[in-house]
């Protein structure tokens, strides 16, 4: 019997990585996610950081900390104590306004937190933005978890830096990677946590704004409060998203029995004969062709392998058959969605849509959409295919696998047919859009060849009507596809494709398209929460007035949840009253 020499890899532990994450969130979502916060040991600690950043306001850090530590359980409703807060948040606003120094105003606002009660409108008002702006900034968090993890393998395994370029044998490599893993697996879970408790916390604060009360927040204070009330405000969302995902798993598990009991049936048929390779059927002619169709596979030789013989599987439908064009739709009509939609884009739907006029089935010319991040470029791509009624196949160039949207060779088990065929085979037209997200960004490297190189040939009409497509090994017309990619800027585009894609430019929209933006969002909230979108009435002057505030233009992602704060807020009211 062998033993194993090797150390045991230490345990991850869940809450360290709890613990490492709280230590990178910002200030003010910190000090409130803080379960094991202890109020008084915070006032000290903060009042110790007022004295080093604001000398001029030790005096009144110390009379608040001292006030708080006299006026016992319910500090907040204490007079003096209140009077101390706001000496003390005044000084440190004038203080951040007279020398520009942002910190003062986060201790001024970290004083409210720990000082204000639940219900104190006034405050929650002063907190709601910095709050939400600090929960905004949470995913540029991600980018530092593969860094933070490696760290923590490093540590578990008692590595230096010096030895990082040292070679490792296969037990300590399996051994790092397992850690590397786990370590990930555990920040990025804690990460998730923390993300949708600040969703909490923004929406207690917003809520809390506007007036509402509840007795969970006046016997609080407020760095309290609006954790525990932002949980209780978000948990019928959160029960009527378990119960979706409990249906829609019960759908799943059916389906999958269904599917299980079929294959069982065909496996017990075709144990009882022998399986014979299907009889290859003669592809329709031109001539027999009615107008607005196309033949997209003529035919697929088979040897009959086994691995061979599953490559057709699937395509039944397209192989030796009349595929349908999608026909053109009212151009009126839809330049009127989209531009209720987009209304600041219109001369880049028009653009589009002149690719339609007098064709009789749909069809764009190979074009890249420009325009900065947050402008709605993937979207107003999407829309279109929904407007037009036809399959938008995606397709992500930062994480396709390469040369691979060309196909992959019927000699290896991963064979699959080019990405034109694959959508034309799942939405039964001949003429779908594929949309590039975020071209520009496609790998550069050649080790599986690049996506761009493996565009070219399907991007040309005359080599896109005859396509070899390296798993059925025959010629494939993929000449009707749309194809339509997204960018937020040309330069790394070679010069090759840039000749073949049209440069289409989308603006950003601004503080004037606000009024405009707001009924098609208000629309896009109410489909997502399957209601009718009459049930979600305009904002008034006062709202329009803080998303006017908190909304200066550019991210229409961000505008969306902007004013899905404001119609949460707008329930909670509703449900007080």
């Amino acid at each position: 019997m062998g033993f194993s020499s090797s150390t045991p890899l230490p345990r991850i532990d869940a809450a360290a990585a709890r613990t490492l994450i709280l230590a990178a969130l910002p200030r003010r979502l910190r000090i409130c996610l803080d379960v094991g916060l202890r109020i008084p040991a915070a006032r000290e600690t903060l009042r110790a950081e007022i004295a080093a950043l604001v000398p001029a306001a030790s005096t009144l850090a110390a009379i608040w900390n001292t006030a708080a530590a006299a006026a016992g359980a319910d500090p907040w409703c204490d007079p003096d104590f209140v009077a101390a807060r706001g000496a003390l948040a005044r000084l440190l606003d004038h203080h951040a306004a007279e020398n520009d120094v942002l910190a003062a105003r986060a201790l001024a606002d970290l004083v409210v937190l720990l000082s204000s009660g639940g219900d104190d409108a006034t405050a929650a008002a002063r907190l709601a933005l910095p709050l939400w702006l600090e929960a905004e900034a949470l995913p540029e968090l991600v980018l530092h978890l593969p860094a933070l993890a490696e760290a923590q393998t490093a540590i578990g395994l008692g590595r230096s830096a010096r030895d990082a370029d040292e070679d490792l044998d296969i037990h300590e490599q399996r051994a790092g990677a397992a850690l590397l893993e786990g370590w990930t697996e555990a920040l990025e879970s804690a990460y998730a946590t923390f993300n949708a408790a600040a969703s909490n916390v923004v929406a207690a604060a917003a809520v809390l704004s506007r007036g509402a009360s509840s007795e969970v927040a006046s016997c609080a204070l407020l760095v309290c409060a609006v954790v525990i009330f932002g949980e209780r405000l978000t948990q019928p969302i959160a029960d009527q998203a378990g119960e979706r995902e409990r249906r829609r798993r019960r759908v799943a598990e059916e389906a999958l029995a269904k599917a299980v009991a079929r294959e069982r049936e065909a496996s017990r048929s075709s144990a009882a004969k022998r399986e014979t390779p299907p009889a290859s059927t003669k592809p329709p002619s031109p001539a027999s062709l009615a107008p607005g169709q196309v033949v997209v596979v003529a035919e697929v030789r088979e040897n009959g392998a086994d691995r061979t013989r599953s490559v057709a599987r699937g395509y039944e439908t397209i192989i030796g058959r009349a595929v349908p064009l999608a026909p053109a739709p009212d151009l009126r009509a839809l330049r009127s969605r989209l531009a209720y939609e987009f209304p600041y884009a219109t001369s880049t739907i028009d653009r589009l849509l002149a690719d339609l006029v007098g064709r009789t089935h749909i069809g764009f010319r190979p074009t890249v959409v420009v325009g900065p991040p947050g402008a709605g470029k993937s979207r107003l791509i999407s829309r279109l295919a929904h407007h037009l009624g036809i399959g938008l196949w995606r397709v992500d160039a930062t994480h396709d696998s390469g040369a691979a949207i060309g196909g992959l060779d019927r000699r290896w088990a991963t064979c699959e047919p080019a990405h034109p065929v694959m959508a034309i085979a799942r939405y039964g037209v001949a003429n779908p859009l594929i949309l590039l997200d975020e071209i520009e960004k496609a790998s550069t490297g050649t080790t599986h060849g690049r996506l761009w190189d493996g565009l070219l040939p399907m991007l040309e009409a005359e080599t896109a009507r005859a396509y070899p497509d390296p798993a059925f090994q025959t010629a494939v017309d993929i000449s009707h596809i749309s194809w339509l990619c997204t960018a937020n800027g040309i330069g790394p585009l070679p010069g090759p494709l840039l000749d073949r894609l049209r440069v289409i430019e989308m603006p950003a929209p601004t503080t004037d398209d606000l009024e405009a933006l707001v009924p098609p969002v208000l629309a896009g909230i109410a489909a997502s929460r399957g209601v009718d979108p009459r049930f979600l009435q305009l904002p008034d002057d006062v709202e329009m007035a803080l998303l006017r505030q908190a909304w200066t233009g550019g991210s229409i992602r961000r505008l969306t949840r902007i004013v899905e704060t404001i119609v949460a807020a707008r329930d909670a009211s509703d449900l007080r009253h």
